[in-house]
């Protein structure tokens, strides 16, 4: 059986997590969220190594997961490099306006998120705008897309098994 992996990439407060939480309640397509692996780095540890190996246990067991990411940087570059030799990457880009980012990131319960400051929320979302990757679905998610609008789009990505 075909081992799928979705990554959502989008700028912080873009909804990714909000997604990738309705799309783990609504099928059977594991979540998993990265920034708390981040948040538990202990000094000098890899994080992009802790998030694969996370990935290759999760595939033991599961068909498909899902992951969130703002998809930038080397070590994003090298993580999505090693895991489309192992499995099938689906890139799905999380569409929201950066000031409406702001506004969300602002406005949440940050005890699962990396605390960051408005200037740099706008640094890194300034970065996560520019970022183009060969997209295999577009959330917009600027009003937010209804559970209905997500759903539709991850379907659309599945492959018969």
């Amino acid at each position: 059986m075909q081992k799928i992996l979705y990554v959502l990439i989008g700028p912080k407060g873009a909804g990714k997590t909000h997604i990738g939480s309705k799309v783990h309640e609504r099928t059977s397509i594991h979540f998993l969220r990265v920034e708390p692996i981040w948040l538990k780095l202990a000094p000098g540890e890899d994080g992009w190594e802790i998030v694969e190996r996370t990935i290759d246990q999760l595939f033991q067991q599961q068909n498909e997961v899902m992951i969130e990411s703002l998809g930038a940087g080397a070590g994003f570059d090298r993580l999505h490099s090693s895991l489309r030799q192992k499995y099938i990457v689906k890139l799905i880009k999380v569409a929201t306006d950066l000031e409406t980012c702001l506004n969300r990131v602002r406005n949440r319960d940050n005890a699962n998120h990396i605390p960051v400051s408005d200037e740099k929320v706008q640094e890194y979302n300034q970065i996560a705008a520019r970022v183009e990757h060969r997209w295999d679905a577009i959330v917009d998610n600027n009003a937010p897309a209804t559970d209905e609008e997500i759903l539709k789009v991850i379907e659309s990505l599945r492959i018969v098994q």
